[in-house]
């Protein structure tokens, strides 16, 4: 079913149909790694685009904790050449900021590592590579990327994609603790803070008091993060149709950054799709507005879900003995797709209804 509002999935939201946006340069990636692997490890990285028991569901098994994965191929386990054509296909298939948002997550969680001495459980190389198909021009197929505060799920069919859920984050967020590291000074979800803060500081007081649903954060964590698709989540705070030009504006700089992380041709039309529902979209926020505090902030439309919150200490910021409600140094945040096209579940009923 995916995330709804009530239960009750919106139908004929989404459609199978020619975008323009060529999918080549990333059906060409997946061959490419796929070609370089040894029998035995494309055994291991290949699943079914679709099965009806959503307990062997790879595309939903994902989870953006730390831990061990049973299934892929993770870069660690890879020759060096092989991690290069892997990590190609996330450039194959994301835009240039989409990437460096990748990289960072990874490096961030290298440096956290190399910040508490536990590089052989946070590091940059525990990521996890699986297809899910048979990569295509024509038939239904994808990818997942898995691993500690990143984890990419990106479906294609012909030239659609939907690279939903994205699950990003990182602790620290930002890396300050003058440590010897060549990750030293890089930092995270600066724009995605900075919009966010933008758009609440652009509306009235009356409009504040609508968009701000809490004043605490304290029980605030995302609500359709891992092993959540079918979360429920009524609408919560200001209409995008109680807005001025300038407001919805500043809304969808918020929503053009997460949904930016895909390849620059599938981004706009994705925007398209978004803004087809302008007057369905909301936005919540929940805790202080203070620029350094705990927060966290939701725009929700029929068609897109995109949360961000600040989380309390993680296995990271404990053993590095920060205080609790350490502002906004350990962040996560995801976007979805509603109504049941996560992981193009929608496009491959419709793709199978129709040409099968």
């Amino acid at each position: 079913m995916g995330v709804t509002t009530d239960g009750t999935v919106v139908e004929d939201l989404y459609s199978v149909h020619r975008t323009g946006a060529s999918t080549g340069k990333v059906v060409a990636a997946a061959r490419a790694w796929l070609a370089s692997l040894t029998e035995a490890q494309r055994q291991a990285v290949t699943f079914p685009v679709s099965t009806t028991d959503y307990t062997q569901d790879q595309w939903r098994l994902w989870t953006n904790v730390d831990g061990d994965r049973d299934a892929g191929l993770s870069l660690a386990d890879m020759t060096e050449a092989q991690r290069v054509r892997a990590l190609a296909i996330l450039k194959a298939g994301m835009s240039v900021r989409g990437v460096e948002n990748a990289d960072k997550m990874r490096h961030l969680n290298l440096y956290g590592g190399q910040l508490v001495d536990l590089t052989d459980q946070f590091n940059d190389e525990l990521y996890w590579l699986t297809i899910m198909g048979t990569p295509s021009a024509t038939e239904p197929w994808g990818w997942q990327f898995e691993g500690h505060h990143l984890v990419i799920n990106y479906f294609v069919l012909g030239d659609q994609v939907v690279m939903t859920p994205t699950f990003m984050g990182s602790e620290p967020r930002v890396a300050d603790y003058g440590i010897d590291s060549e990750y030293e000074g890089t930092k995270s979800f600066e724009e995605e803070l900075a919009a966010g803060f933008a758009f609440l500081r652009s509306l009235s007081a009356g409009q504040r008091k609508v968009a701000i649903t809490a004043v605490s954060t304290s029980d605030r964590d995302l609500t359709a993060g891992a092993y959540s698709d079918n979360a429920v989540m009524p609408y919560e705070g200001i209409s995008a149709s109680a807005l001025n030009r300038r407001q919805l504006a500043k809304l969808w700089r918020i929503v053009e950054l997460f949904v930016g992380n895909v390849d620059e041709p599938h981004a706009r039309v994705r925007m398209a799709e978004i803004k087809k529902h302008t007057h369905e979209t909301h936005f919540s926020w929940h805790g202080p507005t203070d620029d350094d505090a705990p927060m966290y902030y939701r725009v929700h439309s029929p068609v897109v879900l995109i949360e961000l919150d600040c989380q309390d200490l993680g296995p990271i910021g404990k053993a590095a003995g920060w205080a609790a409600g350490s502002n906004q140094r350990h962040i996560h945040s995801v976007i979805r797709t509603p109504n049941g096209n996560d992981y193009g579940k929608d496009l491959l009923a419709l793709h199978l209804a129709l040409d099968h």
